[in-house]
């Protein structure tokens, strides 16, 4: 398994070409053998087999052109102080799945005059672009003249179409995911990180530094790669440092730790900063031509013979500048022009600073001293360097602590033995950590005397919103007999495309109801529940915990024993009764929502009432009253008492007292 996450982030960086090689991928040689570091397969339209291009193959070729073209380029030295300097930059910014956000790329040619004292004029520097990379506007920079110190400069575009580097990082949080970053809240973590970097461009970088920062809850960081690495840990920052990073060439770093999640809140992966330089530049622009004058020394040194009148003559060129310069024509007459003494068109001659050019000599014989007439051109010989930065910032990402709590209650405690009762169960389902849920999966337990509940009863609620199209159940083992335990299933799934995913805070509420068939007296009946969820991004199954215990439900034998009596007293005036009311529980269980009900007969009033109770007329001008109690508890007498006034007289018949318990 470990083997397999590294080769997890090499082949991303596999996948990962040149676009130029993209846009070449049809005109390439391609070979049989499907080496690792090998893409581009094609089928043989003869034989019909795969056959794969060798990447380095095509960087071999690329380098290989640019060879050519910088030789057939004009000639360069590395002692003159008139220098043509190229810089390119590129500045990438990426996110965590390596997605181009910002990519600013740009170059600069100067012709930059090194010298402390010397200037040059008349500066010309024509250039073209092989490749199409580089964006020029423009063919030519030219320059009256440049003061010692001093440079001229224009700037162009590059039409990169991929970072010149390519970065990948790879996070896994769990030893079955190659890839992930959930990881379990108030549990400890081990962490593999990868991170592997390719060439992409055709130019070799050198001084690459790889900088992230590492979260402070990350411990006992070790490095298992097999070959060592210049690499360390610094105030919190891993540093990874490169010496040189040819092209297409790939380099993967790997090291694992623990982690100790101590809050429910996202934790910074650490973003990543790479630094490399090139001496050399990601175009191909090539420099057609360059121009430029200097001071410089040029005369005829004429030493006469021993014999009288007979010269021995040379032309020199003494380069008192500091600047190369390359001899370009000489041209030498006598004063009349009709004789020519040299004629050298490009003799390939240069002069270096404080250096001294001779030409061949000839002999002219006068008596007098001779005079010619002369003509020199000269060329400045430039310099040349290149010079690549290259930076690129790559978002860490996140790691995201997973939690999940839930807490299943019944509406009632305690049922009554050998008769069925109905009973709601009630979960609610809490993402206690900042991974977002897309998928809740419920494991409730119907115990011995559980009736399966029916799908009708069953309502899963998000911020009191039902949710029906995404919600699945199914019994195991169904059509069992109620003496046999069986498991209720739940499935939540697809919450991001039912009113989003189930977010840090956000509860699931799922309630149902079931009946209790005829349970034993003297039971407990415990029905626990298991939940688990999925992620939205990969993760392992997170495990709810739950927070207030499996529900008991406690069965009883109920002995429905009860007293009801009215008693009427004759008041001290006419038509005046006092009346009261009697319910006594003599059972061993509480009695709930019980309601009394008495009757006022016709022309009589109710007053002086002890509970104060619903009073409803009827079409026969009597008045019913009615008296609700929550409970009455075993052993307890309940007596209202109140008193009737009106005409006439009230009969035994009418000392009716009705109730009845709900």
């Amino acid at each position: 398994m470990e083997e397999e996450k590294i080769v997890d982030v090499e082949r991303k960086l596999v996948g990962r070409v040149p676009y130029a090689y993209k846009l070449k991928e049809g005109t390439t040689t391609l070979e049989s053998d499907s080496g690792f570091g090998r893409v581009g397969a094609k089928m043989d339209p003869k034989t019909g087999a795969l056959m794969y291009e060798k990447f380095e193959d095509w960087i071999i070729k690329e380098k290989t052109v640019r060879t050519e073209v910088s030789r057939s380029n004009i000639t360069f030295s590395e002692d003159s102080s008139a220098v043509i300097e190229f810089l390119e930059s590129e500045k990438v910014h990426i996110d965590q799945e390596s997605t181009i956000s910002d990519h600013v790329s740009s170059g600069i040619i100067s012709v930059n005059n090194r010298s402390g004292k010397d200037r040059i004029w008349d500066v010309s520097v024509r250039l073209h672009d092989e490749t199409g990379i580089g964006d020029l506007d423009f063919d030519l920079l030219e320059a009256k003249e440049i003061e010692p110190g001093k440079r001229v400069s224009r700037t162009y575009g590059l039409l990169l179409h991929e970072p010149s580097i390519a970065l990948e990082e790879v996070v896994s949080t769990n030893s079955d995911l190659p890839e992930s970053r959930i990881v379990l809240a108030d549990q400890p973590s081990h962490l593999t990180f990868q991170m592997g970097m390719k060439n992409l461009s055709t130019i070799a970088y050198d001084g690459i530094v790889l900088k992230k920062e590492i979260p402070r809850e990350f411990r006992n960081i070790i490095f298992p790669g097999e070959e060592p690495e210049d690499v360390k840990i610094d105030e919190g920052m891993l540093v990874w440092k490169i010496p040189r990073l040819a092209p297409g060439e790939m380099k993967v770093l790997r090291y694992e730790g623990d982690l100790q999640v101590k809050t429910p809140e996202r934790i910074a992966s650490g973003d990543i900063l790479l630094t490399a330089g090139g001496e050399d530049i990601i175009t191909n622009i090539v420099v057609d031509s360059f121009e430029a004058l200097c001071r410089n020394m040029y005369f005829i040194e004429a030493d006469e013979t021993d014999e009288p009148g007979e010269w021995i003559c040379r032309f020199v060129v003494e380069n008192t500048s500091d600047f190369e310069v390359e001899i370009i024509k000489v041209e030498v007459q006598d004063s009349t022009g009709q004789n020519v003494y040299l004629d050298l068109d490009r003799p390939e001659a240069s002069v270096a600073p404080g250096g001294r050019w001779e030409s061949d000599s000839w002999i002219v014989s006068r008596s007098d001293r001779p005079s010619f007439i002369k003509n020199l051109q000269l060329n400045v010989i430039p310099g040349l360097t290149k010079r690549t930065n290259f930076e690129l910032i790559k978002e860490g990402g996140d790691l995201y602590p997973a939690g999940l709590s839930f807490k299943k209650t019944f509406d009632k405690s305690r049922v009554e033995a050998k008769r069925d009762t109905d009973i709601t169960a009630q979960l609610i389902i809490e993402n206690t950590g900042s991974a977002d849920l897309e998928h809740v999966f419920v494991r409730d337990s119907l115990p011995r005397y559980f009736l399966p509940p029916s799908p009708s009863t069953l309502r899963v609620e998000k911020g009191g919103v039902e949710m029906r199209d995404n919600v699945g159940v199914h019994v195991e083992p169904d059509g069992a007999d109620p003496e046999t335990e069986q498991k209720f299933y739940i499935r939540v799934d697809d919450l991001s495309r039912f009113g989003g995913p189930l977010r840090q805070g956000e509860r699931l509420v799922i309630r149902y109801t079931t009946t209790i068939h005829r349970p034993q007296p003297d039971e407990k009946i415990s029905a626990p529940a298991e939940v688990d969820a999925r992620t939205t991004i990969p993760g392992p199954v997170i495990s709810g915990k739950d927070s207030a215990g499996a529900p008991v439900i406690e069965t009883m034998q109920v002995l429905r024993r009860f007293s009801i009596g009215k008693s009427i007293e004759q008041g001290s005036s006419e038509g005046e009764y006092h009346i009261e009311l009697l319910y006594r529980n003599r059972g061993n269980n509480p009695i709930s929502n019980l309601v009394l009900r008495d009757i006022i007969p016709e022309n009589f009033k109710g007053v002086q009432f002890s509970m104060t109770p619903e009073q409803e007329p009827t079409p026969e001008g009597m008045t019913i009253l009615e008296w609700k109690v929550d409970r009455v508890q075993p052993g307890q007498s309940l007596v209202i008492s109140y008193s009737l006034k009106g005409e006439g007289e009230y009969h035994p018949r009418d000392a009716q007292i009705f109730f009845n318990r709900e």
